[in-house]
C-alpha cells in the first residue's frame, strides 16, 4: 500500500509521519484491500465557521475502484481521523459485497 501526502501549503515532516502512521494503523486489518491511498490537505478560505481544514482522501481498492472522501474539520488531524473512519467502513462494505457476490456467482455456475 502506497501512502502519498499532498498539500498546498508547506507540510512539516511531523505531519507527514503522523499521516503515514495513522493511515497504516487505521487500515492495518484491511491494508491488503487498498492498493494506493492519497491524502491531500487544504484550507477552506472565507469560512464562516471554525471548521476550515479540508482533508481529501483518495484510495484505490483491490478491484481498481477509485473512491474519494472529503472531510472538513477544525484541524488536520481531526479531519484525517474522521476521513479514515469513513474509508475503513467503505472498504469493509466493498469487501463484504465482493465476498457475497463471489459466493453467489460460484454457486450459480457450478
Amino acid at each position: 500500500m502506497d501512502v502519498i501526502l499532498e498539500s498546498k501549503e508547506l507540510t512539516e515532516s511531523e505531519l507527514k509521519t503522523f499521516t503515514e502512521d495513522r493511515v497504516k494503523y487505521s487500515l492495518k486489518r484491511l491494508f491488503w484491500l487498498v492498493r494506493k491511498i492519497t491524502v491531500k490537505y487544504s484550507a477552506v478560505s472565507a469560512s464562516k465557521t471554525q471548521c476550515n481544514q479540508n482533508c481529501l482522501i483518495e484510495f484505490q481498492t483491490f478491484d481498481l475502484q477509485r473512491i474519494e472522501i472529503s472531510v472538513t474539520a477544525r484541524d488536520k488531524k481531526t479531519a484525517l481521523d474522521i476521513g479514515l473512519k469513513k474509508v475503513y467502513k467503505h472498504v469493509q462494505k466493498v469487501f463484504h459485497k465482493a465476498q457475497k457476490y463471489g459466493r453467489l456467482s460460484k454457486n450459480a455456475y457450478v
